[in-house]
Formats: C-alpha cells, structure tokens, sequence
C-alpha cells in the first residue's frame, strides 16, 4: 500500500508544450516521489496549504523548502530527477506547470515577461513570491472543481490558461525571492499548521497549540507567522473560509456553513466571507 494517498488529481495538457498537473496528497509515512524531468524548461507553481522539501537528486546544495502561499519558478533540466520528500503526516495541496524551453524561446522575441522566465531557466535556485489571494480562490477552485464530463473538461482548460497567466503575472509585478532550505525549528511550525489543518472543525487555543507542537505561546505567535505570512487566528480564519467556500459550492446552505464555521450570525460570516473572497456567498453560485 503507498504511504502517499493522492486525495485530489488534477491534470491538463495544452497542444503546444504545456503540462499543468494539481494535487493534494497525504503521507502517512516519510516518503520521497520522484519526477523525472523530459526536457529543458521551467517549472511554474504554487502551493496551497502544507510544506515539503525538494530538490535534484545528486544536488543537495541546491535542496529547498516549498513554502505554503507562494508562487514559485524552479529551472529544470532535461534528464535530472526532482525529488518531492513528504514527512509522515504532511497534506500538502499546491499546481505546477511545465513549460518547455522552446515553448518560452517561441514567445520571447523581446517579450519582458517571458525573457524574465527565460531567466530563471539559467538560475541555480528556484525563486518564490507570494501568493495573493484572488490566484489563490482561483487555484482552490480549480482543485476542487464539482464539474464532471464534457463540462468538467470545458472548465478545466479555461481556468489551467487562466491559473497560468496568473502565476506569469505574479512573476511579472514581484521581484523573485531565492529558495533555500528550511531553517531550523520550522518542523515545530509544521507541526502547529498540521494540528490545525486536522482540527479545523474544533481547533485548539493557543497554548494547546502551543504545547503540541513542543514550543512556547511567544515563539509560536512570531514564528508561526515568520513560517506562513499570517498569525495562527487569520490562518485559521482564512483556512475556515476557505473549507466554507467548498461546502458552499456542494449545496449547503449559508446559515449551516456559517454555523460549522464558528460564525454566531450568517450576517458575519457573509462579511468575512466577502473580505475574503471579494463576493458574498449568495453570490457564488453565479461565479
């Protein structure tokens, strides 16, 4: 039985050298996936929710940690192996692209943004920047799609072209920051994200958190949001929203959602909802 359970799969393939593939996975043990690379090109992705190292086998030097809420461009190179290494009890959500070399060398022709591509093919590290939060509903969108059929593959290859061009843009207004391997301590904060994405339906207060991830109430506020952008009650908040954003899409209804969200009022819940998603969940259904 594989220790890594894919619990979403998402894949798409355009005519002209372009690979999308979306997951969530679970690992129930340490485990290691590799990904042989077919030709020169570059990756384009982003993660979602979770942590995972990578790297190229035969390069640890260049090894890195794929942070939660950032794009990220990564130089691949034809023939080399890129390892993704889950430890026991990761879930980790997240898209990639695959653009070859020739496809980004077909579109350049003095093209800024494609050229910025072109050179994070030539780069040793791979680079991030954030990820904003209309890309980010989008992804989640795509994801966990509802569609199925014909319309399933309709809707597919409308939004991976439009998933795409977000994370170009992203690249394009941002100035790439590099990757490099997780500092020491973040497997605590790992551990503190993992017990909330378990008990999101019931999550612990802080010195709870606190204590099972083995750190201190202070050293858990700064460093959960050094780790992940977001104090642990917006993190928590955004990851909610975001589980109601899907019940929404499956048909329950606002004031059931809003409820299992910890909300007194739907009146609440839809304002937070909106903040963040920037419609009201009556709205939904007409996105």
């Amino acid at each position: 039985m594989s220790v890594l359970k894919f619990l979403r799969q998402v894949r798409w393939q355009s005519g002209d050298g372009i690979f999308m593939f979306g997951s969530e996975l679970l690992a129930s043990a340490d485990a290691v996936l590799p990904n042989p690379i077919p030709e020169d090109g570059l990756l384009l992705g982003l993660t979602l929710f979770g942590e995972a190292q990578s790297g190229h086998v035969g390069q640890p030097q260049y090894d890195f940690a794929v942070p939660p809420n950032h794009c990220w461009a990564l130089a691949a190179r034809k023939g080399s192996l890129l390892e993704g290494r889950y430890a026991a009890g990761t879930c980790i959500a997240g898209f990639s692209f695959f653009l070859t070399r020739a496809w980004l060398l077909a579109r350049d022709a003095g093209d800024d943004v494609m050229g910025q591509l072109l050179a994070y093919c030539g780069q040793l590290h791979p680079c991030k920047v954030p990820l904003m939060p209309a890309l980010r509903s989008h992804a989640m969108r795509l994801l966990y799609s509802s569609y199925r059929g014909e319309m399933g593959r309709l809707f597919l290859a409308a939004r991976a072209h439009d998933l795409l061009l977000g994370l170009i843009d992203s690249h394009r207004n941002n100035q790439g920051t590099p990757l490099l391997p997780a500092l020491p301590g973040s497997q605590r904060m790992a551990r503190a994200r993992e017990i909330l994405e378990f008990r999101l339906d019931d999550p612990p207060g802080l010195e709870e958190l606190a204590r099972l991830a083995g750190t201190s109430v202070s050293a858990l506020r700064k460093d959960f949001k050094s780790a992940f952008g977001l104090p642990v009650a917006a993190y928590l908040r955004r990851r909610r929203l975001e589980q109601a954003h899907l019940c929404l899409e499956r048909g329950l209804g606002v004031a059931q959602v809003a409820r299992q969200c910890g909300y007194d009022s739907p009146a609440n819940f839809a304002t937070a909802f909106k903040r963040q998603f920037g419609y009201s969940p009556g709205n939904l259904r007409w996105r």
